[in-house]
């Protein structure tokens, strides 16, 4: 076995409340040994590494014995026939959790009696990892009843900066809140001293009226900014101690004695271990030789001090003179000191207990019949050659791990049970979990189900590529109705141009640069003055097109109705009726947009729950029945145009886009149709996309339509834009109506 214990190396101050739970270790496994009936014919061997209480150094001693080579060579061993029946330590978590990640991968067994935080019971990081200890989920549980209990509702919580003091006070935050507590303040004690964060700390006590303090640290951590309080006269509060700090003789000085006063310390339960107060006794320099401590322990217990070849002669005789010098003839029995002390057995007894925990695993082991194992066809492990992953176990159902739930089984024992894996929208983090929770708003369960992770937040952004492919196809797009608006200006003078209404036919190709523009502002971070400028810009913008349309079909139907003989309708062949009809029907379109944004306009809302594992930014808008008004609006101009424009087919050519203007609308209508469901289906980003999508398609539909047409003849055939070509081709009663 390999024993870890934090003892300090001989050359430092030695602790006796460490080199107190080493002598129980090493007692444990003489005590075994001279029994013979637990392990009969084995003896119990150990080995003793100093991790010094660095997780470096621990991960060093590990590989050091699982390899048996001072010079550890990754996954080889030359150890020799015994093998390693388990790693007993560390005593910290923080180191523990280092050697728990390599022994997990070879799946050696590690006993700590002392690593407390909540994580190293997750059996999918740590799956040979044990203790003889209570978890921190216990000690947080009990400290949040106590203050409950005592009716307490405004506390304080400061704790290390490492995971026993963040996981624990985290745990013990949570029961707090739920229990209707109120957390003052919760502050991180720095693992390095910093005088900064210690003056930041102590104004911070000084200043909040919190009475109750409760502290996730171990001693020697809190002991500077503990110092600094009792400087300070800091007192009047209650401190709640964890199980770390809790027994430390570190505060037992009078300069502590009026800030500690009416301290509630919480601890493990004490044990009983027989005999070994006069093991302890009988350790001595001259006969426990082997023992490299024990003359440093000797010094600190009697508070004197060996006599070596490098001391002077003149400190020799000064130690001599006042009795201070080591001779091996003092008593241990006549001192009155803690590590004397059995009544206060705590973690001590956890420790002798680990050795304890191996024996009995052994000994099932070396009691296991052919047949009857917990392994392979009832196989068991040879206890001279057995392999790591073979300490035998004995349960109704194997434990659940993070990710899932017990079901207890109908008729069955609480110890049987099913494992359950916990929803998508659940988690469970800790090891045979009875209920699965959910997770903040913000966050969703991990891919396992055993922790929560921030939530992805998502919006149509340009650095996507769909995204930027839109961007891209809208820039492109208003290009084009720009450069035919530019040919048309610079043909104005020509026939065709004249022929199909000049004013509309620039105030159309305006219209269409802004309807493909305006999905550029689809595309983005949605705030409350985008959502309101995209919807409201695109509703507008799109009656200013199909109200161009309308009255090109109306005006061009009134032309040729005007040039009948007594024909009613001549006084309304003129440049405002164009201009009238448009600015009319675009009204209506910004009487229902100016509505909407009154009453209820649109909003940039995050929707958390519309998709799982997304925050959708995204726009609300706001009122649904403004928004379909709106379309609904567009839709009927539409059908105007197109049955206007179907009517008017049959005029003469030359001056008549009632056909182009037919498919234009045709086009137009399938697409927002198409529009409909395609929007109700969708979710997030791919929403907005279907609609930009809408929007370039219809612009793209009625630009190819109406104006492509023109464009071929007046770049490609200019013969054909002349006035006798469009005269030539017109009926008889035009020409005689000129």
């Amino acid at each position: 076995m390999l024993l870890k214990s934090t003892v300090r190396q001989a050359l430092q101050r030695l602790q006796l409340v460490i080199y107190q739970r080493m002598q129980a270790m090493v007692f444990a496994v003489e005590e075994i040994n001279r029994n013979g009936t637990l392990v009969p014919n084995i003896t119990l061997g150990f080995w003793i590494y100093d991790s010094c209480d660095t997780p470096s150094w621990a991960l060093q001693g590990t590989m050091w014995q699982l390899t048996g080579h001072k010079d550890p060579i990754p996954n080889y061993t030359c150890r020799g026939t015994s093998p390693l029946a388990a790693v007993l330590g560390d005593s910290k978590s923080r180191t523990s959790i280092t050697m728990a990640q390599l022994l997990g991968v070879y799946k050696h067994a590690q006993i700590s009696y002392a690593a407390s935080v909540a994580t190293l019971s997750d059996k999918s990081r740590f799956p040979s990892f044990l203790r003889t200890t209570q978890t921190d989920e216990y000690q947080s549980l009990g400290i949040a009843r106590l203050i409950t209990f005592f009716g307490w509702t405004w506390i304080g919580i400061l704790a290390e900066d490492n995971d026993y003091g963040q996981i624990g006070s985290q745990m013990l935050k949570e029961d707090l809140i739920n229990a209707g507590v109120c957390v003052a303040f919760h502050e991180n004690i720095p693992l390095l001293y910093s005088q900064e964060k210690i003056r930041q700390i102590l104004e911070l006590i000084k200043k909040m009226t919190a009475r109750v303090i409760v502290v996730f640290s171990t001693a020697i951590n809190l002991y500077p900014l503990m110092q600094a309080i009792a400087k300070s006269d800091i007192s009047g509060k209650v401190w709640i101690t964890t199980d770390a700090w809790s027994d430390s003789t570190a505060y037992n000085k009078k300069e502590f004695s009026k800030t500690l006063k009416g301290t509630i310390a919480f601890s493990v339960p004490a044990g009983n271990i027989p005999r070994f107060k006069d093991y302890l006794y009988d350790l001595h320099p001259f006969r426990t030789t082997e023992d490299i401590f024990v003359r440093e322990y000797w010094e600190k217990v009697f508070e004197c001090r060996w006599a070596n070849p490098n001391m002077d002669q003149a400190t020799l005789q000064e130690l001599s003179r006042k009795g201070q010098l080591c001779t091996g003839k003092e008593d241990p029995r006549t001192l009155d000191v803690r590590f004397f002390d059995m009544t206060n057995l705590r973690y001590t007894y956890n420790a002798y207990n680990t050795v304890y925990v191996v024996a009995h695993a052994l000994h099932a082991m070396h009691s296991c019949k052919p047949g009857e194992g917990p392994f392979f066809n009832g196989s068991c492990g040879d206890i001279k050659h057995f392999k790591p992953w073979q300490a035998p176990v004995s349960a109704c159902s194997e434990s659940c791990g993070p990710g899932y739930r017990k079901a207890i089984l109908d008729g069955q024992p609480a110890c049987c049970f099913d494992c359950i894996p916990c929803s998508e929208d659940e988690f469970s983090n800790q090891t045979d979990a009875t209920d699965c929770m959910t997770c903040p708003d913000d966050q969703w369960p991990t891919k396992r189900n055993d922790g929560c992770q921030e939530k992805s937040i998502e919006f149509l952004s340009y650095q996507e590529p769909l995204g930027m492919i839109l961007a891209v196809t809208s820039v492109l797009g208003a290009l084009v109705p720009a450069a035919i608006l530019a040919v048309f200006i610079w043909k104005h003078h020509t026939p065709l141009v004249k022929a199909n209404n000049r004013e509309l036919s620039y105030l159309l190709l305006l219209a269409l640069f802004l309807c493909f523009g305006c999905s550029l502002v689809f595309i983005g971070h949605p705030t409350n003055l985008v959502c309101m400028v995209r919807q409201i810009a695109f509703g507008v913008v799109f009656a200013i097109c199909i109200s161009c349309l309308l009255a090109k079909t109306i005006i061009v139907t009134i032309a040729f109705k005007a040039t009948k003989p007594n024909s009613n309708l001549r006084s309304w062949v003129g440049p405002q009726l164009p201009s009238t009809l448009v600015l009319a029907c675009s009204l209506v379109q910004v009487l229902i947009c100016v509505t909407w944004l009154i009453v209820a306009p649109p909003f940039s809302q995050m929707s958390m729950k519309s998709q799982m594992g997304k925050i959708i930014f995204e726009c609300n808008e706001g009122s649904l029945i403004a928004f379909w008004c709106m379309l609904g609006y567009m839709g009927l101009l539409a059908t105007i145009s197109l049955i206007v424009a179907f009517l008017a087919r049959k005029l003469p050519d030359s001056f008549n886009e009632a056909k182009f203007i037919t498919f234009s609308m045709l086009i137009f209508i399938a697409v927002w149709l198409s529009f409909i469901p395609a929007y109700l289906s969708t979710r997030g980003k791919y929403t907005v996309a279907v609609e930009i999508f809408a929007i370039l398609s219809s612009s793209a539909g009625l630009l190819g339509c109406i104006f492509f047409p023109k464009c071929y003849v007046i770049l490609i055939r200019p013969e054909m834009n002349t006035k006798e070509f469009l005269m030539g081709k017109t009926t008889g009663n035009l020409k005689n109506a000129k």
